[in-house]
């Protein structure tokens, strides 16, 4: 079954620092009326989440390695307002301006990585070796398009992308 993944351009300061509620369920809700309400919808993905998962290590492997990409997109906060094992009823995925600007330089070094080369492919054998899923090379492209052009564009704008996941 297919999901949604949601990429959104959104200033990190329409977020508060701290959230009065002491229940998780109840600040993300808060953070996802926050986002509806002052983010911009910049890119959507339509892919099962078996075959994003994979796709979005690839490209973070390709891209610096850092397992940002992976850890982000599906588990982190403006401005910390939770935390990491937070228990709440979807994920969050959040990449602060300074981070992005980051990212994006990475990637625009290596938009053009050729995974079919023996690196590409030795790449691919450790993320299938250490997971349950196969790199599709179609989703790989598809998730590296769709971040890099978001990426791109919040650098550009000084914008934080927010991820958002509908299953």
């Amino acid at each position: 079954m297919s999901s949604l993944i949601h990429l959104l351009l959104i200033d990190e300061d329409s977020y508060p620092t701290t959230l009065a509620d002491d229940d998780d369920e109840s600040k993300y809700q808060q953070l996802l009326e926050i986002t509806q309400n002052e983010a911009i919808h910049w890119q959507s993905i339509e892919i099962n989440l078996r075959g994003f998962e994979p796709a979005l290590q690839l490209w973070d492997a390709i891209a610096g390695n850092s397992r940002l990409l992976l850890i982000a997109s599906f588990n982190f906060y403006p401005h910390k307002l939770l935390r990491p094992d937070a228990d709440i009823s979807g994920s969050f995925g959040f990449f602060p301006a300074d981070m992005v600007k980051d990212l994006y330089a990475i990637m625009e070094e290596e938009y053009n990585f050729d995974i079919s080369n023996l690196e590409g492919q030795q790449i691919i054998a450790e993320i299938e070796k250490d997971g349950d899923d196969e790199v599709n090379p179609e989703a790989y492209e598809l998730v590296r398009d769709k971040y890099f052009v978001t990426f791109r564009d919040a650098a550009e704008q000084g914008k934080s992308i927010v991820v958002l996941i509908e299953q």
